[in-house]
């Protein structure tokens, strides 16, 4: 296979500087996939976060603002643990600094939507309840 085959893109996202996507182009079937960014007329693509090696993410959704993309992921889920539960990581739109985890809360963390700044909002778990949070900053690294 070509090494530059693009075998799957995922959900979108724009800003006034750029547009992101998910890309799945090793063909391993690994579920992870990268996350790229391109100025708005398609030039200066670059990887925020790689497909495969460090900082790899399961990507499975991006939202994103002028100054934060928040990735959803969902690794494939071989048991039931919380591990195995869509997470949301957020990294700079350049891809420096490595991806952060937003909660460090357990269960699911899904369908994020970006604000301003850093400020992503999104359905929570955790409780055993779903509810609807907002966090103006990662909380770090888990």
């Amino acid at each position: 296979m070509d090494k530059n085959t693009t075998l799957g893109v995922g959900q979108t996202a724009i800003t006034d500087d750029g547009v992101f996507w998910i890309e799945d182009a090793d063909g391993t079937d690994t579920g992870q996939a990268a996350v790229r960014r391109a100025d708005l007329g398609g030039t200066n693509a670059v990887t925020v976060t790689p497909e495969a090696g460090d900082g790899s993410l399961h990507a499975y959704s991006v939202t994103a603002s002028d100054d934060a993309v928040t990735v959803t992921t969902l690794p494939p889920a071989t048991t039931w643990a919380n591990d195995m539960l869509p997470k949301l990581f957020q990294v700079s739109p350049d891809g420096k600094g490595g991806a952060q985890r937003m909660s460090c809360n357990r269960g699911d963390q899904v369908f994020g939507a970006a604000d301003e700044g850093n400020r992503v909002l999104w359905l929570e778990g955790t409780t055993g309840w779903t509810n609807l949070v907002k966090r103006d900053r990662p909380a770090g690294r888990c």
